[in-house]
């Protein structure tokens, strides 16, 4: 990530974090999900290293890296007209709700 980057800014400021793939039309059939937690710069080199390494690109010098504690995750995908949601904590594990989808309330 640029070092001048505004997320760059908050992460090293607060560390809190969410992403959310949205669904892709407005029949929700791809599903959503998100993931929230804590990012932390790494400045370890052995690490900086490997992630060149992995990566599909040539990362500049001058990008910082982050790594990303996930400490919550959740999807929902509509199977059959219904609502079928995971959670996950880290603390808890998983949990499942499913439910009845109205197509009208969207």
């Amino acid at each position: 990530m640029e070092p001048t980057s505004p997320k760059g800014h908050d992460l090293q400021r607060d560390g809190h974090y969410a992403i959310h793939g949205a669904v892709s039309d407005n029949s929700g059939a791809s599903g959503e999900f998100n993931i929230t937690g804590h990012a932390h710069r790494v400045d370890d080199d052995k690490l900086r290293a490997l992630a060149v390494s992995l990566s599909s690109y040539a990362p500049a010098d001058r990008y910082i890296l982050f790594e990303f504690d996930i400490e919550s995750a959740a999807s929902t995908v509509y199977p059959d007209d219904r609502a079928v949601r995971h959670f996950w904590k880290r603390e808890e594990g998983q949990l499942e709700v499913e439910k009845p989808f109205d197509h009208e309330e969207e």
